[in-house]
């Protein structure tokens, strides 16, 4: 009885909330606190694939979401990237019946990577994809290796492991078992020495050895070996080559394949997404071919006009890896170009910490932006950073106040790179601002 009503109330306050924006951990946490075997006691008619990993979970989920989808299958998802385990459990209340069954082919789960062992000792989990280990929100976190614990605690409960053969890191989840593979092949942006100020596997998580580097994607993401004792890069089940970032055209496994959003990274959780859902039975036809007709969400990536300029949002959360990867989008572009950098505090901890600025490489940005806008809660202590990387204040507006920014973008020139590192807070306010 005591399960019936958790889930009737879960539901009832799922729908109310979504008038107050209240609607995506809520009804998860009331429904949790009166029932904290609920998830124990949900049935799947169908099978259950979480998505984990420091960058790329929530476009990675919806991208595995899509291409079941576009091959004909009943998904359930949480789209919306509320991945703790009250996140989780308001998903599943959306959709289940009142005895707590969830008809449908696929349940695809994004989940923190702190909460996998939490989760997954109480649902069963059929595939677990781990995208990467990196360095992810520190005051939070701690450091890769602490993480990796955390999801290895997980890994026993599924059924079938897919890892990225391109990271020495989450690679070592594989120990012992069999699992499955994507990665990378070189790619005209690929370089041979890491250009990011974060490095996290410069020795060998198994021999503590130095690792050496054929080539790096980004980060500590690439081609690796150890000499001492061997460990490396094993060839990927799921392979993309010849990738083309002006087309977005690419192949996995020699198939041709399309992108929307050419991008490192994204031609990597498309990878992820295709060798994911063949693993759960789909032809690898089929599954490129869902994975075309995918679009980036707008909260990640739009464009929009900003008084007759072009600009260009893309969002990351306080992760400097993340942050890079968009320097290195915004370096391919064309001058003039402003860069408005949005940083507001960890809100989600009480900590207003910004020591993860001097982990983001703002140094390969001298010289290629014509202006930088400071701007968020933490547009000082950003500005601080910046000089530091050897900016001309002369070159810096720094604006704080939201309602002014529009009025700040005068002072600049070219197309507008709107890079909103934001701590779970007014993301989509900066964005409104703008338009």
């Amino acid at each position: 009885m005591r399960f019936v009503l958790a889930i009737l109330i879960g539901k009832l306050v799922r729908f109310a909330g979504r008038f107050v924006g209240r609607s995506t951990t809520l009804p998860g946490q009331i429904a949790l606190k009166m029932d904290s075997t609920l998830l124990k006691k949900m049935k799947f008619d169908g099978k259950v694939i979480a998505v984990t990993g420091s960058n790329g979970k929530t476009t990675t989920s919806n991208l595995v979401a899509h291409i079941l989808r576009e091959n004909g299958h009943t998904v359930i998802n949480n789209t919306e990237g509320s991945n703790l385990a009250a996140g989780v459990a308001t998903t599943l209340l959306e959709h289940c019946t009142l005895g707590g069954r969830l008809h449908s082919d696929f349940v695809v789960l994004e989940v923190d990577e702190r909460f996998t062992p939490i989760v997954f000792s109480q649902i069963p989990l059929d595939i677990f994809l781990v995208n990467n280990l990196l360095r992810d929100q520190v005051v939070r976190n701690g450091n890769p290796d602490i993480i990796l614990e955390k999801i290895s605690q997980a890994v026993p409960h599924a059924r079938q492991l897919v890892l990225n053969a391109n990271d020495p890191i989450s690679q070592q989840l594989g120990d012992g078992r069999e699992f499955v593979t994507f990665g990378m092949a070189r790619t005209g942006r690929s370089t041979e020495e890491c250009l990011h100020l974060t490095h996290d596997a410069k020795v060998c998580p198994r021999c503590f050895g130095k690792l050496n580097y054929d080539f790096f994607h980004y980060n500590h993401i690439g081609q690796f070996c150890c000499p001492a004792c061997g460990y490396h890069t094993p060839q990927p089940d799921y392979l993309a080559e010849q990738v083309d970032f002006e087309s977005g055209r690419f192949t996995i496994n020699t198939l041709p394949a399309q992108v929307n959003y050419t991008t490192p990274f994204h031609f990597m959780n498309t990878t992820a997404a295709v060798a994911v859902c063949c693993t759960a039975g789909l032809p690898l036809e089929g599954a490129i071919r869902g994975a075309a007709t995918f679009q980036v969400s707008r909260e990640r990536y739009d464009e929009f006009d900003v008084d007759g300029r072009k600009a260009v949002l893309m969002l990351t959360k306080q992760n400097p890896v993340s942050l890079d990867q968009n320097i290195a989008f915004v370096l391919t572009q064309e001058s003039p170009k402003t860069v408005a950098l949005y940083v507001n505090n960890v809100i989600y901890t009480d900590d207003k910490d910004i020591s993860w600025l001097y982990d983001v490489s703002f140094e390969r940005l001298v010289g290629e932006a014509d202006y930088i806008v400071c701007s968020g809660s933490r547009a000082y202590d950003l500005a601080v950073r910046l000089e530091l990387a050897g900016f001309d204040r002369g070159r810096m507006i720094i604006e704080d106040d939201n309602k002014k920014l529009r009025e700040a973008m005068k002072r600049s020139q070219g197309t507008i790179y709107v890079l909103a590192a934001s701590a779970f807070g007014d993301e989509d306010g900066i964005l409104e601002v703008l338009r």
